[in-house]
């Protein structure tokens, strides 16, 4: 390779090298237990319930300087897009989160962190008012994220659904 080529090359290399750093972000403390979810774009299914089985996409990114953790899940079949935001909130001292879903319903609450899972508690209004939730991530032994949704009934919290994901280039 001739003296040209080489240093182009290497320019090349650390334009490269700068681009990933600028595009990639680090979280704030108060995030960390996302950082192995970030960067990353998953495809599951229902497996709890009979539904008709239309693949459901999640995808996480690090956003606004690495303050904010995005989730966006869509369901292409039934034209569904959820976004929720992660970020930390410092008058309820807790990760707290925020969601906004194409079917008019949202939600808001705070995150709670034990042993590798990352669940969210609280409320979410729904076309019948509404509804208290508690919904778990957590990245299983053979490498799956699974989704567990459960909503608060008198006697506890109902298990409402459970969809197993895989890493978009593992599911196909």
């Amino acid at each position: 390779m001739d003296q040209c080529r080489r240093a182009a090359l290497g320019v090349l290399t650390v334009v490269v090298a700068l681009a990933a750093a600028a595009l990639s972000q680090e979280l704030v403390e108060p995030l960390g237990a996302f950082e192995l979810l970030v960067g990353t774009t998953w495809i599951g299914r229902f497996t709890s319930s009979p539904a008709p089985p239309f693949d459901h996409w999640i995808e996480w990114k690090a956003v606004l300087g690495g303050q904010v953790v995005q989730w966006t899940k869509r369901v292409e079949a039934v034209d569904f897009t959820m976004e929720t935001y992660f970020y930390w909130d410092a008058e309820l001292r807790s990760v707290a989160f925020t969601q906004l879903a194409s079917n008019g319903i949202h939600g808001k609450g705070v995150v709670e962190f034990e042993d590798g899972v990352i669940a969210l508690v609280g409320g979410a209004m729904q076309t019948l008012g509404r509804v208290e939730f508690r919904q778990s991530f957590e990245i299983m032994s053979d490498g799956s994220l699974e989704d567990r949704y459960y909503t608060r009934s008198g006697s506890g919290w109902c298990p409402e659904h459970v969809i197993v994901y895989r890493i978009e280039a593992d599911a196909v």
